[in-house]
C-alpha cells in the first residue's frame, strides 16, 4: 500500500499460530492463504487498520473487526460468544468491551435465556462454565441477562442501547458473617474491589471484579489468612462464604512454598517482556512511549530534603527502578546500580499553576537511556503566582517518571503510596 493509505494487517511467516483451537469456523475466518508464499502457507488476518509512514512505520488507526485488547491479551469475542450459547439454558450471546471507567476497560456478556431460572445462580453458573473452557483473561467480568437485545429499525443489534452492568447493586446485604474466617474475606473483597461493605454472598465479578483483580484477591488472602488458594478458586467461588468453605475443606494449603536464593551470575538476562521492551526501544530509538507518569499535588509545608531521601528509599528497596541494561557483545543484560548512584536528584522549580501542565507533559516526554541511566527520574515544583514568593502558599506537585521496563500503571500505584 502507498505511503498514508490505510489496509488490513496479514502477517505470514513463522509467527503466526496453527489457529483457534477446536474453533474451525474462526480458523477458517482468520488464517487465510498466503498469496505470497509457498504452497500451503497462511497469513493470520489480525482485523487491524494500519498505514506506512514516512519513516517506513506501520501505524494503528483503528479495528476492523470487533476482536477487542484488555490488558494486554487479544480477545475475540465471538469466541466467548460460541461458548455461552453452547450452555443449554442461553438462547443469545453477545459480548463487547466496555470502559464506562476511563482507563478501566472490561469484557461484558450480555444473554438471553430460556425459563425463568434465577438469574444470579445462572450467571455464576456460566462464569464457571466459560471459566473451565476459556483462559481467565477471557471470562467476562459481568454477565448480564436481558428479556430481548435492543436492535434497530434495520433489525440489527443496536449494541450502543446495552445497558451498563450494574456493579455492586445490593452489596453487602444478606446475613451476617458466620465465622472469623467469613468476615476478614469479607474486608478482603471490599479492599480489593474498592467497595465499601461486601455481604458474605456477594459475589466477585458482579461487584466488578475481574481476571488481574482475582490476582491480587488471591495475593491478599495469601497475606492476611496465610492461605494458598487457586486463581481459578475466585471463578469457581466467587463469594466470600464460597472461598471461606473452601478454605475450611482443606481444599487450600497454608503453608507458602519455600522460596530458595540462588547465586546471581556475573551477568543477569532479562525477561521475556523487558527483552521486548528493550527490542522495541532500539529498534525505534530513544522515545517517551513507554513513560509511565505518576503526579500528585502537595499542601502544606514540605520538608525537601526528607521527600528526596524518601524517593532514595523507595529506590534502595526495589532493584528494578536502579537497573540500566548496558549491551555486552550485542547482548543486554541486566546492571543493578548501587543505591547511591541511582538516588533521584529530584530538581525543584518555581512555577505558577497555569505552568504546571507545560513542564510536567515536558519531563513525561523526555525518553530515558536505557543503557546508562535509571529507569526512574522525579521532578519537584513548587507553585506560585507573580504576587507570592516561592512556595508561599506551601502548595507543590511532583512529577514521577518510570520507564515501562521497569513498573507498570498497578506498581506504580503502590510506588506512590509508597
Amino acid at each position: 500500500m502507498p505511503v498514508g493509505v490505510a489496509g488490513e494487517l496479514y502477517v505470514a511467516g513463522a509467527g503466526p499460530a496453527r489457529g483457534y483451537l477446536h474453533q474451525p469456523g474462526l480458523t477458517s475466518e482468520r488464517f487465510v492463504a498466503c498469496p505470497y508464499g509457498n504452497p500451503g502457507q497462511r497469513m493470520y488476518r489480525t482485523g487491524d487498520l494500519v498505514r506506512w509512514n514516512t519513516k517506513g512505520q506501520l501505524e494503528f488507526i483503528a479495528r476492523a473487526d470487533n476482536q477487542v485488547k484488555i490488558r494486554g491479551f487479544r480477545i475475540e469475542p465471538g469466541e466467548v460468544e460460541t461458548i455461552l450459547t453452547s450452555h443449554d439454558q442461553v438462547t443469545q450471546a453477545t459480548v463487547v468491551a466496555r470502559e464506562d471507567t476511563p482507563g478501566d476497560k472490561r469484557l461484558v456478556a450480555y444473554i438471553t435465556i430460556t425459563g425463568e431460572d434465577g438469574d444470579g445462580e445462572l450467571v455464576t453458573s456460566l462464569r464457571g462454565f466459560v471459566a473451565e473452557r476459556l483462559p481467565d483473561y477471557m471470562v467476562p467480568s459481568a454477565i448480564v441477562v436481558l428479556d430481548r437485545f435492543p436492535v434497530t429499525t434495520n433489525e440489527k443489534l443496536d449494541r450502543s442501547a446495552l445497558p451498563a452492568p450494574d456493579y455492586g447493586v445490593g452489596a453487602g446485604t444478606g446475613r451476617a458473617p458466620a465465622s472469623i474466617r467469613e468476615e476478614l474475606l469479607c474486608a478482603v473483597f471490599g479492599q480489593v474491589l474498592g467497595v465499601p461493605q461486601v455481604g458474605v454472598d456477594d459475589d466477585f465479578f458482579a461487584l466488578g471484579g475481574h481476571s488481574l483483580l482475582a490476582v491480587q484477591l488471591v495475593s491478599r488472602v495469601r497475606t492476611v489468612l496465610g492461605a494458598e488458594v487457586p486463581v481459578r478458586a475466585v471463578f469457581d467461588t466467587p463469594t466470600p462464604a464460597g472461598l471461606a468453605a473452601r478454605l475450611g475443606s482443606g481444599d487450600a494449603t497454608t503453608a507458602r512454598p519455600a522460596v530458595t536464593a540462588r547465586p546471581r551470575p556475573a551477568l543477569l538476562p532479562l525477561s521475556y517482556a523487558q527483552r521486548r521492551l528493550w527490542f522495541l526501544d532500539r529498534l525505534q530509538g530513544p522515545n517517551a512511549s513507554y513513560n509511565i507518569s505518576l503526579a500528585m499535588r502537595l499542601s502544606g509545608p514540605l520538608d525537601v530534603p526528607a521527600l528526596r531521601a524518601a524517593l532514595g528509599d523507595v529506590v534502595t528497596r526495589h532493584e528494578s527502578l536502579r537497573t540500566c541494561f548496558p549491551q555486552l557483545d550485542g547482548e543486554p543484560y541486566q546492571h543493578v546500580l548501587s543505591p547511591d548512584k541511582a538516588a533521584p536528584r529530584l530538581p525543584l522549580d518555581a512555577v505558577t499553576p497555569g505552568e504546571l501542565d507545560t513542564h510536567l507533559a515536558h519531563l513525561a516526554s523526555r525518553p530515558f537511556d536505557l543503557a546508562a541511566e535509571p529507569p526512574l527520574r522525579a521532578h519537584l515544583f513548587a507553585l506560585t503566582s507573580p504576587q507570592q514568593p516561592v512556595a508561599a502558599e506551601n502548595e507543590w506537585a511532583l512529577g514521577v517518571i518510570v520507564h515501562h521496563i521497569a513498573g507498570d500503571g498497578w506498581s506504580m500505584g503502590r510506588c506512590g503510596g509508597t
